[in-house]
């Protein structure tokens, strides 16, 4: 018996299930011909000599004077158009090798259970990437419970029966949470996008949270792209957000035995804590259709099935990272990938310049404040609903979702101040300003430093409504204010944009941009 310890936890985030959906993915292999000057390392693409078959390729595992005694074939290597039985010999090496060849074994478009649509192998570092691995915090978590009917039986009488019973009706939406910390980078020579390009490793969250689409990613070149990547900064924009359905994801909990994948999740809510005496996190939360546990390496993005030349497979799978970051999937969380973020470093810009169009109002004109915050947060929200039948005689799952009414809220807390234009003015202005049912103010938030600072990221809501700040009692009297992000006008939506710039630069050594492994 094997325990399973939350701290061995590794996350994955896909598009893809680990199915090519073109048809005809290698599933395993029958045996081999070991040929000649092979070493451990190389990648053998394979053709076939009686099909169509192509994009197979496999990674060379072990060899006894050059001849190949293992191979490891890799969830990102498995070709299309392949035949069962047919034979896919060498068509190219990275090495210098000869007179490899493979028989076969089983082809498919499905999961191994056929229940479940093919979206596509798991890709890292190609620029067609959509499988990447998130470094989250303890205390995540994620669950599926189900809804039940109870009939009772309610009599009069001296004796009465009182029985009841249980029906079990659906399965609500799955429910997951995790924290990631604030992490800008920028790519270097060896990574999926350009030199020099702005990144987080965090992407493809903000990806699914404002819109449909990965940037640079295997589903880029739509009008829903939401983070756009260049060398200025990765900037997120939720102006293309307006969608019924936003980016449906897989997501995989890699336990220490045991892979959990949640199904069509969706981002839900984001929250971003400004908590000035931590490291900057954002808190992810959503739901997903289903949860199922992974039992093949062929579904698993953290896995590879390895094959001595009878065609045995090794039950256990390969998880050498040398193959599987650098061919299944983008992998920037280590410590020296990406930066962090010191949420004491973090300012604020806060102007009321917009103000009804330049109208003043008791004081509330064109001005400038000088806060300093000392905490705060901001919530992200696609208030998304899901959509689940309710037959008689029949265990029901959501069948999809759409969103509702975006919502972007907040509120920063800060010492109340004399000093001009400071926290205490503007409490006063707020409250002074009657005759104006609806402010707008300026707003930018730059986490982990000033607005010329990198690393840095800025929350920059151009139109924030303020309400009347509060006043709370302690050691020091402090104030806090709540405010919500509007739009240009009720029907754009374009309420903030985050803007991340990175410091430090990642390079994979597994990969280089002009030489993609991918299929």
């Amino acid at each position: 018996m094997a325990l399973n310890l939350s701290r061995n936890t590794s996350v994955f985030v896909s598009t893809g299930n680990g199915v090519h959906a073109s048809g005809g993915s290698v599933l395993s292999v029958d045996g081999f011909t070991g040929g000649s000057g092979h070493a451990v390392g190389d990648v053998i693409t394979c053709g076939t000599t009686s099909g169509s078959g192509t994009g197979l390729k496999v990674v060379v595992n072990a060899v006894n004077s050059g001849a190949v005694t293992s191979v490891a074939l890799i969830n990102n290597f498995r070709g299309t158009a392949f035949v069962n039985d047919e034979t896919a010999t060498q068509s190219a090496t990275t090495g210098s090798g000869t007179s490899f060849a493979l028989v076969v074994d089983g082809v498919s478009a499905l999961t191994a259970e056929g229940s479940r649509i093919a979206t596509g192998l798991f890709k890292g570092n190609g620029t067609d990437a959509n499988t990447f691995k998130l470094g989250v915090l303890d205390g995540y978590s994620f669950s599926q419970g189900s809804d039940a009917t109870d009939v009772t039986i309610s009599e009069a009488g001296a004796a009465p029966n009182r029985g009841s019973k249980r029906f079990n009706d659906s399965l609500p939406p799955a429910e997951w949470s995790f924290q990631t910390y604030v992490r800008p980078f920028k790519h270097g020579t060896n990574s999926h996008r350009s030199s020099g390009t702005h990144d987080m490793v965090e992407n493809i969250l903000w990806a699914a949270i404002a819109g449909k689409d990965i940037t640079g990613g295997a589903l880029s070149g739509t009008s829903a792209t939401a983070v756009v990547c260049d060398a200025t900064d990765a900037d997120v924009s939720f102006a293309r957000s307006d969608h019924h359905e936003l980016l449906k994801l897989s997501i995989f909990f890699v336990l220490e035995n045991t892979t959990y994948r949640l199904n069509e999740a969706q981002v839900n809510q984001c929250e971003i804590d400004f908590s000035i005496d931590g490291i900057a996190q954002l808190t992810w939360s959503g739901n997903a259709t289903t949860i199922d546990q992974v039992s093949t390496v062929l579904e698993d993005p953290s896995k590879y099935g390895t094959f001595n030349t009878s065609g045995v497979l090794d039950a256990a799978g390969g998880s050498t990272s040398t193959y599987v970051e650098g061919y299944s999937y983008a992998d920037c969380v280590g410590p020296d990938d990406a930066d962090y973020l010191r949420n004491k470093l973090s300012t604020l810009t806060l102007s009321c310049a917009a103000q009804g169009g330049g109208a003043a109002s008791n004081g509330l004109d064109a001005t400038t404040y000088d806060i300093n915050i000392t905490g705060g947060s901001i919530t992200i929200a696609n208030n998304v609903t899901y959509v689940t039948p309710e037959t008689l005689g029949l265990v029901d799952k959501p069948i999809g979702s759409f969103t509702g009414a975006r919502q972007v809220t907040g509120n920063l807390t800060c010492y109340l101040d004399t000093k001009t234009d400071g926290s205490n003015q503007l409490l006063t202005d707020l409250a002074g300003a009657t005759d104006l049912v609806s402010n707008s103010f300026d707003m930018s938030l730059f986490m982990g430093g000033a607005s010329s600072a990198t690393p840095v990221v800025e929350f920059d809501i151009p139109k924030a409504h303020l309400t009347v700040p509060t006043i709370e009692t302690a050691d020091l009297i402090s104030t806090t204010v709540e405010f919500s992000a509007h739009g240009t006008d009720l029907l754009t939506g374009d309420e903030m944009t985050v803007k991340y710039k990175g410091s430090t630069t990642h390079s994979d050594s597994q990969y280089a941009t002009d030489a993609s492994l991918g299929v």
